[in-house]
Order: C-alpha cells, then sequence, then structure tokens
C-alpha cells in the first residue's frame, strides 16, 4: 500500500473503490475478503479478511471489513477525497457518520444489473411484455447518463428521466415547469423509426417503466453516481482470486489472498492491448449467451508472474542474512494453520445432559 500511495501526484486526493467477496453465497458465508482499489490505476491496496465469529452475522462481515480497512488506509496517512462502493446500507451509514469529509459514490454497475433484472420482472406479464424489448436500451442509457453528467446532477437527472418519453417516440417536450428538453441523439430516421416497437403513453408498459425509471430511492441514489464509478475491475478480481483462493479453501486464505494481489497489481499496469503486425489494435468475437448476440473484446498480451520470481529471490536473500531471525526454524516448511474460530452462537453451549432433558421432537 505505501508504495502505491507514494507514487500519487502531489495534490491529488486518490480515489477509491472497495467490494466483498464471501467465501459462499447467501448467509452461511464464514470468511469475507474486502478489498480496495485505486480507482485510476486499477491496482489493489489493501485487503481486509473477516471471518463470520467476528461479527453478528454473516452479512454484517462485509461492513466490518469496509470500517476496518478504512481504519487502516487512513491511518497511514492517505487522504481520500472519493470512496465508491455498492449500495449497501450498512456501508452507507457507516459513511455517513464516521467519513463525513470523504465523497460517497455508489457503483454504477451494480446498480444497472440490478435494474436489468427488475425490467425483466416487470417484463413477465402479457401486458408489459414489450418492456423486455427495451431492456438493454434502458439500461445502457443509465450508463450513458451517468457517464455524460460530469459530475452534474441536474443534468443526470434530467437525461435520466428523458428515457420515459423517449421510448414513447416523443424526443422533445415541456416539462411541468414550461422548460422545454429534447433527447440528446440526432433525429431518427424514417427507418429508425419502423424498426423500433414504441410504447404506447397510456398502456400499462409505459406505467411499469415509469414507476422503476422515477423510483424515489434510485433517483435520491443517482445523486451519487454523478461521477461515474464502477467496481468491475474488482469484479474481475474476485474472480482471478479464485485461481489463487477457490471458495471453501480455508488453508493460508491471507497469504494466498496476497498473491492473487501481486498477479494482478503486475498484470493491470504491464498489460496492454495487443497488436497486429500493422500496429492496429487486435479484438476477437465471443458469443453472450445472456443478450444472445456476439460481441468484441480486447485481445491483450500475454500474462506474466514475473512476480513469482522476485519473491523467491527475496525469501531466499532473507533465510542468507545471517541478521534476520526468523520464529520458524528453516528445516521446517509447515504454514502455522490458525486457531480454531470460537463458536459463533451468543450464548454458551449447554452441557449434553441439560439438552438431552430439553429435547423433544416434533413427532
Amino acid at each position: 500500500m505505501r508504495r502505491v500511495y507514494l507514487e500519487q501526484e502531489d495534490g491529488k486526493r486518490p480515489h477509491l473503490a472497495g467490494d466483498g467477496r464471501c467465501d459462499s453465497p447467501g448467509f452461511n458465508a464464514q470468511y469475507c475478503h474486502y478489498t480496495f482499489m485505486l480507482d485510476d490505476t486499477k491496482e489493489i491496496l489493501h485487503t481486509e479478511l473477516v471471518q463470520s465469529t467476528e461479527a453478528t452475522s454473516s452479512g454484517a462481515m462485509e461492513p466490518l471489513g469496509f470500517r476496518r480497512g478504512m481504519t487502516e488506509l487512513l491511518d497511514l496517512g492517505l487522504d481520500v477525497e472519493v470512496m465508491t462502493t455498492d449500495r449497501s446500507s450498512s456501508i452507507r451509514k457507516i459513511m455517513r457518520e464516521q467519513y463525513l469529509n470523504i465523497q460517497h459514490e455508489f457503483d454504477i454497475w451494480h446498480t444497472a444489473k440490478g435494474f436489468w433484472n427488475k425490467i425483466l420482472t416487470k417484463g413477465e406479464k402479457k401486458d408489459t411484455a414489450i418492456l423486455l424489448a427495451w431492456t438493454r436500451s434502458v439500461v445502457n442509457h443509465m450508463w450513458y447518463s451517468c457517464a455524460t453528467s460530469k459530475g452534474d446532477i441536474e443534468a443526470l437527472q434530467n437525461r435520466w428521466k428523458s428515457i420515459t418519453h423517449h421510448v414513447c417516440n416523443e424526443h422533445e417536450w415541456r416539462d411541468d415547469d414550461g422548460k422545454q428538453h429534447r433527447c440528446d441523439h440526432p433525429p431518427l430516421t424514417a427507418q429508425d423509426q419502423r424498426m423500433r416497437m414504441w410504447i404506447d403513453k397510456d398502456s400499462v408498459a409505459l406505467q411499469a417503466l415509469s414507476s422503476l425509471v422515477l423510483n424515489e430511492r434510485l433517483l435520491k441514489d443517482l445523486n451519487q453516481m454523478a461521477l461515474f464509478k464502477h467496481t468491475g475491475p474488482l469484479e474481475n478480481f474476485h474472480s482471478a482470486l479464485l485461481k489463487y483462493l477457490p471458495k471453501r479453501q480455508y488453508h493460508g486464505m491471507r497469504e494466498r489472498c496476497h498473491l492473487a494481489i501481486l498477479d494482478h497489481n503486475e498484470n493491470i499496469v504491464k498489460r496492454k492491448q495487443a497488436t497486429t503486425v500493422t500496429g492496429e489494435a487486435r479484438f476477437k468475437q465471443v458469443y453472450c449467451k445472456k443478450s444472445k448476440q456476439w460481441i468484441l473484446k480486447k485481445v491483450f498480451t500475454p500474462h506474466t508472474t514475473q512476480f513469482v520470481g522476485d519473491l523467491i529471490e527475496r525469501v531466499l536473500e532473507s533465510r542468507r542474512n545471517p541478521n534476520i531471525k526468523f520464529k520458524t526454524p528453516t528445516t521446517s516448511l509447515a504454514l502455522p494453520q490458525p486457531a480454531s474460530p470460537p463458536n459463533i452462537a451468543p450464548v454458551p453451549k449447554p452441557s449434553k445432559e441439560t439438552a438431552k432433558a430439553l429435547f423433544q421432537s416434533h413427532f
């Protein structure tokens, strides 16, 4: 963390993104890694490992990891300007009460993903089935609205609400205050008009879409998305983390995660998009099962693991240094195993005789 921090430009306060990754879905997770990433370089800055026994529940592990990580980073002297997380109510409360001097932004990636699922749910009925044809366009419009706002909350709100007019083939309108508005796209051709499945203004489908677009909580949260921040690169890191730390792998969790971070930081900086002999950027076509379309993906230069050789060399140098004393003998290759975690139950376990006396069968 110290190396990355010292490389920050003078006078520039860093922007961070954070997200948690549990070892299993649902509410029975035992461990959670909460990771902090620099928004500009995408380098991993810090990670926290939390056990469920340290928190009140599995769901409370992520806020605990976030609080610990923020305390560690701030104690090391990092002057954070913007912190980007998902819309977790627990983390939102922590930021509101403990870190008022840090701007809290919400992740557009998680919001757009959840909004996609809500439109699909609304489109399950016969009267609203036409929404399925507009799902991708509406979600793309959310990304576009946040990406082009450049911190202007009012522009973001107006641009986002305009989708309720666009889907009805209405591209110029007046609001309740009489102010004129229009869509950002150029005038549609006659062919564009025919290719679209426009929604009737008095239809049930438009009412269903408007209830999602104009949702009060969503509109309020959009105010914290005007800087267009997202944690997509962190999700990519969590996917690559499985190479070093598969889920349900409990031995050496902290060390395995640190190896994954070294791997990520080395390649996120060095790997560039590959080029052809003539210097053109390389792409590959991949079929997306979700969208049922062929999409282009960038082809990058080969993945490297130079950090492994450097790490081994530094370990050997430390072992050869007579001035360094190790607690573990040189002849022992076994890593010390962590102590068994205490029971998560909030009350002490009764004796087996007491439990038998209170036992009652449902039958």
